[in-house]
């Protein structure tokens, strides 16, 4: 048995995500699964792959708090009260959705995540009562379809009566132990008319249960509980899949010892009537009809132009596989800060920094910031391969290449992000503006493309090629290897056991450490970038996404590095560069 639901009386919020479906692609249609596993048990890959678990940031942590159906590319349904608390609705930076998730302590390469760009609550829905129990979220970023993250389809008035059929509610909810379940659970309930509902439990529903309600259940043990708000109740016809309730509340009852209520899995669950609300939901899809999708303001901005979009992230080896391409005039825009050190003859090369135009560069704040006395930052080397020779050469394709000489420039000005620290680690970024133009026409020295554009910023890889000196090394090549991305919900419990909380799931990036070689640990220099290769304006070429900003001080694959998320930086960039 399972029990899938909210009860009404510990309700925290539904989050609502709405995916219309374009053109090009069918909702409602599963993708990786053929057979099919009911009655209250674990629910198989890809069996439900427009749910979503929505996540919330408190007090350090990241927990699971409610469910939520896709019902377009930047649009998920939920429950109202998910979002709202006695407070107001919680925040959107406070909220992260995760799409193609099928375990809820265990990711994997299936699971994406997205942040919020708005939060739309049904008007008629307040903290003290249960109309309008329904919400929207639209995300920052696009979801990218795949077989186990797909859209489901809006009712249609054409559909029959779900009196009397049995549909399918999914979820996260606390299972027949009263505790979370390690899987995406699913049951079929059967829908029954609202008078029997009512009959069944006169002093309770009679008051709460509205027409645009409906509700279903057995009363024999199995139900939608606590967990499972926003997480819809589907039908299937013929081949596709429909959307009709998402859950809502159910009577609660008190465990013995336990500190709240749950649900009572012998009581009907109740449902709100997507039917009912489809008016209300099509202004805000993007096909159908709807609202287009307004780009975010920095799409647009003017000072797009000084970061050379037709030229950024060359691509000198665009037929090779990441792992085999040289590294050598591979990844230009990789530069290395210098600093002088009191009493030394020689400057020292502590941190990387991202060339993003001839005059900027991006790097770490904490290479920038309260620096230990006896070191100033001087200048920046660029165009660098082999820190030990003068003149940088290797073998590529059986013959000799060298490279143009290193270029190293003064530094006008640098600019740290003014919430950096705040709270600990976060908004790690800083912007350093060159006195002279760096001499871009040579191979060595070119601007990586940052992600300008909501498309490649929606853009979710499983791993990231980290280019990097290693700190304190004697190895004086630059090294390259591929990180995997950790999610963030396990990288926030490792963290939290270090008492270092993650700012915002969506502006930090968690990848692997690089695996050992033999008992000698490889630790980037700080500000190292993660780039992919994307589709830039008909062109792959690279894009920067992250920059190292902390990690554990001893060696582990197990415990993530963390990144500065740069695609949640772009307006404060774009804000702080001139002409």
């Amino acid at each position: 048995m399972v029990r899938l639901g909210g009860c009404y009386a510990l309700a925290l919020g539904t989050l609502l995500i709405l995916v219309a479906p374009s053109t090009a692609q069918s909702c409602g249609v599963r993708k990786a699964a053929n057979t099919l596993v009911w009655k209250g048990t674990q629910a198989q890959d890809g069996f439900w792959p427009w749910h979503v678990a929505l996540w919330r940031s408190t007090g350090g942590t990241i927990s699971y708090f409610c469910g939520g159906t896709i019902l377009d590319n930047n649009v998920v349904l939920t429950a109202a009260h998910c979002l709202q608390t006695p407070l107001g609705p919680i925040s959107r930076e406070q909220i992260t959705v995760q799409v193609g998730r099928n375990r809820l302590k265990l990711a994997d390469d299936r699971t994406k995540e997205h942040e919020v760009d708005d939060v739309i609550i049904h008007q008629d829905y307040t903290s003290n009562s249960v109309n309008g129990d329904i919400a929207l979220i639209k995300l920052a970023t696009d979801i990218t379809y795949t077989n186990f993250i797909q859209p489901i389809c809006l009712w249609s008035d054409g559909l029959p009566s779900v009196v009397g059929r049995r549909g399918f509610v999914v979820g996260f909810g606390i299972d027949e132990s009263n505790r979370p379940p390690g899987s995406l659970r699913e049951a079929q309930l059967p829908v029954v008319d609202n008078f029997q509902c009512v009959k069944s439990n006169p002093g309770f529903f009679s008051t709460t249960l509205t027409e645009k309600m409906f509700c279903a259940g057995d009363r024999n043990g199995t139900s939608a509980c606590n967990g499972d708000s926003g997480g819809g109740l589907f039908f299937q016809f013929g081949e596709t899949w429909y959307i009709r309730g998402i859950v809502s509340y159910t009577q609660s009852r008190q465990i013995d010892g336990a500190e709240y209520l749950v649900c009572d899995p012998n009581e009907f669950t109740v449902f709100t009537d997507v039917s009912k609300y489809l008016t209300w939901i099509a202004p805000y899809l993007r096909k159908a009809g709807g609202m287009a999708t307004r780009p975010p303001p920095v799409d647009n901005s003017p000072k797009l132009n000084l970061l050379s979009l037709d030229t950024c992230g060359s691509n000198a080896y665009p037929n090779q596989e990441e792992s085999s391409k040289p590294v050598f005039l591979g990844y230009p825009w990789v530069g290395l800060l210098e600093y002088t050190e009191t009493g030394a003859r020689e400057k020292k090369t502590l941190c990387h920094a991202t060339l993003i135009s001839d005059r900027y560069l991006i790097t770490a704040a904490h290479c920038v910031v309260n620096l230990p006395p006896r070191y100033k930052l001087s200048t920046v080397r660029l165009g660098e391969y082999d820190k030990s020779t003068n003149n940088d050469c290797a073998i590529i394709d059986g013959s000799t290449v060298c490279a143009p000489p290193v270029q190293t420039l003064r530094i006008e000005s640098v600019i740290a992000h003014k919430s950096f620290n705040t709270p600990k680690f976060a908004n790690d970024i800083a912007l350093v503006r060159l006195r002279d133009r760096a001499d871009v026409s040579k191979r060595n020295v070119k601007p990586i493309c940052l992600p300008f554009s909501k498309e490649l910023r929606s853009f979710k890889p499983s791993q990231f090629t980290l280019t990097a000196w290693e700190a304190g090394s004697s190895a004086t090549k630059i090294e390259r290897s591929e990180r995997s991305v950790v999610d963030t919900v396990e990288c926030q419990q490792k963290y939290t056991e270090e008492s270092i909380a993650l700012e915002k799931s969506f502006r930090e990036i968690c990848v692997l450490q690089q695996a050992t070689t033999g008992s000698r640990c490889k630790f980037p220099a700080s500000a190292a970038p993660l780039q992919v290769v994307q589709d830039v304006r008909g062109t792959q070429r690279y894009v920067l996404h992250g920059m190292l900003s902390y990690g554990p001080k001893t060696c582990s694959t197990s415990f993530p590095d963390v990144y500065v998320n740069v695609g949640s930086f772009m307006e404060w960039i774009l804000s702080n560069m001139q002409e």
